[in-house]
């Protein structure tokens, strides 16, 4: 399968718009449309859906054909398209004026990108490495390739589809670059690749059935996360040949990490067919050998950091108390352990550094500047890489902590600061394993556990408070097979001789334990340099663990995954839970009346605040208008004094919909320097006019702005914390003819009263 580049301005608005409504990382990246946007706009997301009930996940391909986006509704011919088709034309035509500018921005990036994946894909490279690896044949057919350079994340790649064959795919060129962007393109021709609906002989679908059949949801959920990671793998590695630095995006998207058990069953035996040292017949036979002896659910379900946590406190337990089995045990373990634990979180701070897309840099050291700079070109996780090894790790350490400790402080950096600088002093030996592992567990980001980006870490504050209460029963009941016969073990000897050992016998119920498979962790063979490079893949083998064992990340007795005896096999695939603590100040000022009034060169603005219902919005709001909070003054970088909003302009009206407020830069791209999060009450809503909200760039980012709207508004309800409402008739005159000034009007200053 060839692909030829391929260009469609329609395309490329509707995928911008896409990444603007609902497919941006984050708040911290860039956005070009102002917010909350318009009713017209917003249209597309329900054209979308409904185009999804017939394409699905794709999009359709008269998308790319259409010259303009007025042309669009010509090109259909499935009539159960047309009613999408209609909203999303509405709703291009709206946003194409902004957002086409905003595309020009990147017109180098694109010609730049097209010359590198000509650079590194050249056919006669890769096609026939790619079908052998799949067991297609090379029918001759091209795609399309659209290099964009804006377009949802994740996963910033999709196809376009004609009658439920792909036609032609799309990469993001500005996320994705150089050997990332060849890595990105060439998943996804395997992916077309496999889905043309051509199974010849030795098919990778058709193989994998073979090898592992059964139709029950966790057999099919294997194969299918299996195959992904085997084209994943295969395109990774083709890349890797042109460029040996190339960091695969299995690794980058996080595959590896969300499923490290099956991943490193699948990068251990098809990493040996792509050497030549093996063929593929055997690859695909070891690797079904190794994943049929447990059952399907070992290696599609999430690792549980907290029965890591729970062995590793447990074994600490026993070592202390004389155990020299626990002790040895916790020897062979802990150099993986670290090297696991600090790959992770060397992923999650590349990860983090991308939120800093859009901070303000100016006010900062030179250096310092450049590097959140640089680290943000591309994709986060591969520049922070690069710029790791070019730096020294110790360096580009401490630039990460002064990061999210500076100019980070904004979207939650202080939160990461502590983490980027455990690390650090962990790569440069001044923390020994055991106190290194004990942070990693123990430290939490702004919304929670360090590892709940990838893992369940829905009872991992419960293991850690029993461990800070010595409760030893339930570490227990979180610890794995292993860990409890050791320590009832050991109980039972020492009780003998030390009837309060360690306390009473426990009482937490246990399942029969049988013996101990024998893992591939028997001996010793730690990283060399596991303590000295985060990045070290050394430890991959902790979560390859038999279920049971050590490490394993999982409680359950090993017979819970006895591939033919298991009572959950046929169940339904348990999803991860993740637990977000939403980061509320603890200073709160409770207030149980409070108006406000807007002094305005139009006339005031009189509003009545809502305390019982967003409590934390109006203290920010009544804290920035009396100058009683702190806040950084986007212009100078430096803590401001007085009102935060006396001498603003309302830089953004728009008659019959919003005026908008609160940004001392006016871009609508300014704050106060903070974020907190949104306090959206279930009853209420935008269906009345004059409603008083404050704006964002997405969840949990409300900072100083605000709106009135001047119309019902439905498309806005759940997104917006609506905290007021304009409370007279001379009031609503005044918002008014803010919205129809054609020239900017001033906020002199804000007078509150409180009770």
């Amino acid at each position: 399968m060839k692909f030829r580049h391929h260009r469609s301005t329609t395309l490329d608005l509707a995928l911008a718009l896409q990444r603007e409504l609902i497919g941006r990382a984050g708040s911290w990246e860039l956005t070009f449309l102002p917010r909350p946007v318009t009713p017209e706009t917003d249209l597309f997301r329900a054209g979308l859906k409904s185009w999804a009930r017939t394409v699905g996940s794709g999009l359709p391909v008269f998308l790319a054909a259409a010259r303009r986006p007025e042309d669009l509704i010509t090109l259909v011919d499935d009539d159960r398209l047309r009613p999408g088709t209609e909203l999303v034309t509405t709703a291009l035509t709206a946003a194409a004026p902004t957002l086409t500018d905003a595309l020009r921005l990147f017109e180098e990036l694109r010609k730049q990108a097209v010359v590198e994946v000509n650079d590194f894909l050249a056919p006669e490279r890769y096609l026939a490495p790619l079908c052998a690896a799949l067991g297609s044949a090379d029918t001759g057919r091209t795609l399309d390739l659209h290099l964009v350079p804006l377009a949802p994340y994740p996963p910033a790649t999709g196809f376009l589809t004609a009658a439920g064959q792909a036609t032609g795919v799309y990469v993001d060129c500005r996320r994705f670059r150089g050997s990332t962007l060849a890595d990105a393109v060439l998943t996804m021709l395997g992916w077309a690749q496999l889905k043309s609906g051509h199974l010849p002989e030795g098919h990778l679908s058709t193989e994998l059935v073979r090898r592992m059949p059964g139709g029950a949801p966790y057999q099919r959920r294997l194969r299918v996360i299996l195959t992904k990671i085997l084209v994943e793998v295969t395109a990774g590695y083709l890349v890797r040949a042109v460029d040996s630095a190339h960091r695969p995006c299995a690794d980058v998207l996080g595959t590896k990490w969300r499923y490290p058990r099956l991943h490193a069953v699948a990068e251990r035996h098809w990493s040996r067919y792509l050497d030549g040292d093996i063929d593929r017949d055997e690859a695909l036979t070891a690797m079904a050998r190794d994943l049929t002896a447990h059952s399907p659910r070992w290696f599609v379900d999430h690792v549980d950091p907290s029965s890591l946590a729970a062995d590793f406190y447990l074994l600490e337990w026993l070592t202390a108390a004389g155990d020299r089995t626990a002790g040895a045990r916790l020897f062979r373990w802990l150099p993986h352990l670290c090297a696991e634990l600090a790959g992770h979180l060397d992923n999650v701070i590349g990860n983090e550094l991308g939120h800093y897309e859009r901070a303000r840099t100016q006010h900062h050291p030179q250096e310092l500047a450049d590097f959140i700079t640089e680290v943000n070109q591309g994709d986060s996780r591969v520049t922070w890489q690069r710029l790791r090894r070019e730096l020294g790790h110790g360096r580009a350490l401490q630039l990460a902590t002064e990061a999210f400790a500076g100019p980070g402080i904004e979207f939650g950096g202080e939160a990461w600061a502590p983490v980027a600088a455990m690390v650090r002093r962990y790569v440069l030996h001044e923390l020994p394993d055991r106190v290194f592992v004990d942070q990693c567990f123990t430290l939490e980001h702004n919304n929670g556990s360090l590892f709940d980006k990838y893992h369940d870490t829905s009872t991992m504050r419960e293991v850690l408070d029993a461990q800070a209460a010595t409760d030893l029963d339930k570490l227990l009941t979180h610890a794995s097979a292993e860990v409890r016969e050791l320590w009832h073990g050991r109980h039972r000897i020492s009780a003998e001789h030390h009837p309060m050992w360690l306390g009473p016998p426990s009482t937490a119920p246990t399942a029969p334990t049988a013996p101990t498979a024998p893992t591939a962790l028997t001996a010793p063979t730690a990283p060399p340099d596991a303590g000295t490079d985060p990045s070290g893949r050394g430890g991959a083998g902790l979560l390859g663990h038999a279920p049971g064992t050590v490490g394993c990340g999982d409680r359950s007795h090993p017979s819970a995954y006895d591939p033919s005896h298991d009572p959950l096999r046929d169940s339904p695939v348990r999803v991860r839970h993740t637990v977000a603590r939403r980061p509320f100040s603890s200073s709160l000022k409770i207030y149980r009346v409070v108006t406000a009034v807007l002094h305005t060169n139009h006339g005031d603005i009189h509003l009545t605040l809502r305390p019982d219902e967003a409590p934390y919005t109006v203290d920010n709001f009544v804290g920035l208008a009396t100058g009683s909070r702190t806040w950084t003054d986007p212009l100078t970088g430096t803590t401001g004094e007085g009102g935060f909003y006396d001498g603003t302009d309302f830089h953004r009206r728009v008659p019959g919909f919003v005026v908008q407020g609160g940004d001392r830069l006016g871009t609508g791209h300014g704050s106060a320097g903070y974020r907190i999060p949104d306090e959206i009450h279930p009853e209420r809503d935008f269906a009345r006019p004059f409603q008083l909200a404050m704006a964002n760039l997405g969840r949990d980012s409300t900072g100083s702005q605000f709106f009135i709207t001047l119309a019902p508004a439905p498309h806005l309800d759940g997104h917006y914390t609506i905290f007021g409402e304009v409370t007279d008739a001379p009031s609503e005159k005044v918002v008014s003819e803010i919205a129809d000034s054609p020239t900017a009007v001033r906020l002199n200053r804000v007078t509150v009263s409180t009770a």
